[in-house]
């Protein structure tokens, strides 16, 4: 009997532990390249202090079976405190990102001198073409974010 509880909790356990979405977001050191990978979009990116201003230039590559438009990035450099001081945006990608696509990007920000403790990307962008019903969403701009060491 207790071969069987112990059988079936380890079948259980196996089973749920598997069941969750995860995000990948690198723990390099900062200044060093950098990741994310999201069921969406996969961000690759290298940020240079320059003393006045903060250089990240990087790509991003598609994941989606479908053609992106009108894509976003916007890099939020945070101080120590966890206040944005200074923003940036790149928003001159192609029209259309083809599926598996793979985009370079740069932005360079002006600190002023602050010290960035972390960065907030977000992305944002539209389908090109129409999704298969039931979704329908075609018409519902897409969007997610995350935060990583400079």
């Amino acid at each position: 009997m207790a071969a069987r509880f112990l059988l079936a909790a380890l079948v259980f356990s196996t089973i749920t532990g598997c069941a969750h979405y995860r995000k990948e977001l690198d723990d390099r050191p900062p200044f060093s390249e950098h990741s994310f990978r999201y069921f969406d979009l996969e961000v690759h990116w290298r940020s240079r202090d320059l003393g006045e201003t903060l250089r990240i230039s990087g790509t991003i590559r598609n994941l989606r079976s479908f053609f992106l438009e009108n894509l976003e990035v916007t890099a939020r450099l945070v101080d120590s405190q966890g206040k944005v001081f200074a923003r940036g945006t790149a928003s001159d990608f192609p029209t259309d990102v083809s599926p598996g696509a793979t985009e370079p990007f740069e932005l360079v920000i002006p600190t002023r001198g602050k010290k960035t403790e972390r960065i907030r990307f977000s992305y944002l962008y539209w389908l090109a073409e129409a999704v298969p019903l039931p979704r329908g969403d075609e018409d519902v701009p897409h969007f997610g974010s995350f935060a990583s060491p400079p």
